[in-house]
């Protein structure tokens, strides 16, 4: 035999109800504005992949975002300014259909860019760097390397950390790279383990594949880190 509610409870019991809906609605519609890709972006070149909260699932650019973080970016913010020296950007290239970067901003349209032995140049001028620390490392086939971290000072003050693994990489050792008009040159962090505008099949990224600027970690593995600003500025 099963109870049903008396007339009395029944007004009670629809009034939940509703709550419950509202609530599952604010969620359900909290839960797309956080996540929802951008459809009209910056200009029309702009991919509609870009989003408020991005999970990071690569050490490309630590030690400032490390992998299993999940960063607060704001939505469009590029399409009002133009990318700094030192911003940290996210990036939906053409060339890479279907994912998504989080990279530095180290060079303008017009700038030379070159690295040796790890050392960053921009327009034939060593970029200012201070030694933090040096330690050994294991990686992946057990071989043990040393990782070398420093700062970077850009020209416009913005100061930020690096880590160089391998010096003699050919990936910390370039050409020097003019960018061109309407791209921007960007490097990750983490310099050996980053894909950037030093591949040639990544290279100096288009003004409209820059939406999204990062400002905040909301989670992130190291509790101590939660709510840690990404970069200066607004």
């Amino acid at each position: 035999m099963t109870d049903t509610p008396s007339p009395s409870a029944r007004p009670r019991l629809r009034a939940l109800a509703l709550i419950a809906g509202a609530v599952v609605a604010v969620i359900a519609a909290a839960a797309a504005w956080l996540t929802l890709g951008d459809s009209i972006g910056c200009t029309a070149g702009t991919p509609a992949m870009f989003s408020r909260l991005y999970h990071i699932s690569s050490a490309t650019m630590e030690p400032a975002i490390q992998a299993g973080d999940w960063i607060w970016a704001r939505r469009r913010y590029y399409c009002g300014h133009d990318p700094a020296r030192g911003d940290v950007a996210v990036l939906a290239l053409p060339s890479h259909p279907g994912r998504v970067f989080v990279k530095r901003v180290i060079g303008l349209p017009g700038d030379r860019v070159q690295l040796q032995q790890g050392q960053l140049y921009l327009n034939g001028e060593p970029v200012h760097r201070d030694w933090l620390e040096s330690s050994m490392h294991a990686g992946e086939t057990g071989e043990t390397t040393q990782r070398t971290r420093f700062t970077e000072t850009l020209p416009n003050g913005v100061r930020y950390t690096v880590d160089v693994a391998d010096p003699d990489a050919p990936i910390e050792n370039t050409g020097e790279i003019t960018v061109p008009e309407g791209r921007y040159f960007v490097l990750g962090d983490n310099r050996d383990r980053s894909e950037d505008s030093r591949a040639a099949d990544f290279g100096p990224v288009p003004r409209g594949s820059i939406a999204d600027r990062p400002v905040r970690v909301l989670w992130s593995g190291d509790t101590s880190r939660i709510w840690l600003r990404l970069g200066a500025g607004p």
